[in-house]
């Protein structure tokens, strides 16, 4: 296995792999996204797209209503999640493909990872305050407006206080990791992300490996733990890393994925300006946990 960590600027990829094909990796207002599911569903039609994903942090709460506008729209649709997982002393974020997101067991445990985000956040607020910025965990919440509050909800709330210039001054500052006002997430592996994407009956795939530190130890890894497969097109991957991983994919057998990653906060790239091409989407609705139950 050869794989380097090539990363381009977002600008330097602004291209398509072919006329159509799948944004599979969005955010909305139900974690760190600014726009709606209607608003993405609109723009994604605009960008001639066949196939989106709503990939939320920690939550499955808006696939429902994303679903039913694609289906009024005629866009295909594929329920997801990204989670927030470590290995290997890094921060991987697992995407999950196709779950039933009315699964008890795994929205039990959005349920208590929401709850820790909560408990996160009033400490990030604290420590916050003991650098004398006087920001309320309640006006944090009032910009969030979800279940899942996180870092960049907190960047909105101190720049709309004008305590800060801009986002790379917030986390230079404040809230980039080992900063005066950073904590960790909780503490959970790749493995339990793995089985937990699992439960509710998805595709389990490692997300945006080339910002990793040590890809090709991330890659080999993830093999390894038998991860389902890769975030391969992504804005910040070089086309040299982009098909490496593809060839990654088929050798070992694994679904491909790739999206832009798009939150709508200062994104360089827009909804489709990355596109899965459709045959590596239709690998993935027709993957069958049942089918794979050895991996995980």
């Amino acid at each position: 296995m050869s794989i380097t960590g090539e990363v381009h600027p977002p600008t330097a990829l602004r291209r398509a792999f072919g006329k159509h094909g799948a944004d599979l990796h969005l955010h909305s207002i139900y974690s760190d996204g600014v726009h709606t599911p209607n608003w993405l569903v609109s723009k994604a039609v605009h960008a001639g797209l066949d196939c989106i994903a709503l990939t939320d942090h920690d939550t499955v709460e808006g696939c429902e209503e994303t679903a039913t506008l694609c289906e009024k729209a005629g866009l295909g649709f594929i329920p997801g999640v990204e989670l927030t997982a470590y290995a290997l002393d890094e921060e991987i974020h697992i995407l999950g493909f196709g779950l039933d997101i009315r699964n008890a067991v795994f929205l039990e445990k959005m349920s208590a990872f929401q709850e820790k985000r909560l408990e996160r956040m009033k400490k990030m607020v604290s420590l916050l305050n003991r650098e004398g910025i006087p920001i309320s965990l309640e006006e944090v919440l009032e910009i969030a407006k979800c279940k899942v509050p996180g870092r960049m909800h907190l960047c909105r709330a101190l720049l709309l206080g004008e305590y800060c210039r801009d986002r790379d001054e917030v986390f230079a500052r404040y809230l980039g990791d080992g900063c005066a006002a950073y904590v960790p997430k909780m503490n959970f592996s790749v493995r339990e992300a793995i089985r937990l994407i699992h439960t509710a009956g998805g595709a389990a795939l490692m997300a945006h490996v080339g910002r990793q530190v040590k890809v090709p130890a991330i890659v080999e890894y993830g093999v390894e733990v038998g991860i389902d497969g890769f975030e391969c097109f992504y804005p910040r991957h070089s086309k040299s890393l982009c098909e490496r991983l593809v060839a990654v994919c088929k050798e070992y057998h694994l679904l491909v994925s790739g999206g832009t990653d798009y939150h709508g906060v200062k994104d360089r790239v827009n909804i489709g300006a990355v596109k899965v091409p459709m045959k590596y989407v239709e690998e993935l609705k027709q993957w069958d946990y049942s089918k794979n139950s050895k991996k995980g």
